[in-house]
């Protein structure tokens, strides 16, 4: 059982990494997810198992997909955490129309083309 238990705890600790990375808070993601603050909030700590099509929802949502939830820890560990503008960054984005983000691309491979 303890087994299980930890398998629910890294899955709801990698949706709420991801809900973080994304920009979102707990409500947001509950009210677009279709299900309550509480129960999301009881997925993430891993006090609460979640259909599959919950998960699915969730993970939608975020972007993601099933496999990134049920990924090792250790494929989690290595990845760099991302920085404080990373959400803010992408949370800008989805209020850019299609010619707006083709001039931010352009300015960003600028930047790219700098770089070392």
């Amino acid at each position: 059982m303890a087994k299980e238990t930890d398998r629910y705890a890294a899955i709801g600790g990698e949706l709420k990494r991801l809900r973080r990375e994304k920009g979102f808070t707990l409500e947001e993601l509950a009210e677009r997810a279709e299900i309550s603050t509480s129960y999301l909030s009881h997925i993430e700590r891993g006090t609460r198992q979640a259909p599959l099509t919950t998960l699915e929802s969730l993970a939608h949502i975020l972007g993601a997909n099933l496999y990134e939830l049920f990924a090792p820890s250790s494929a989690v560990t290595t990845r760099e955490k991302p920085s404080t503008y990373d959400a803010k960054i992408r949370n800008m984005l989805k209020h850019l129309t299609e010619r707006e983000k083709k001039s931010l691309h352009g300015l960003l491979k600028q930047f790219h083309k700098k770089r070392p």
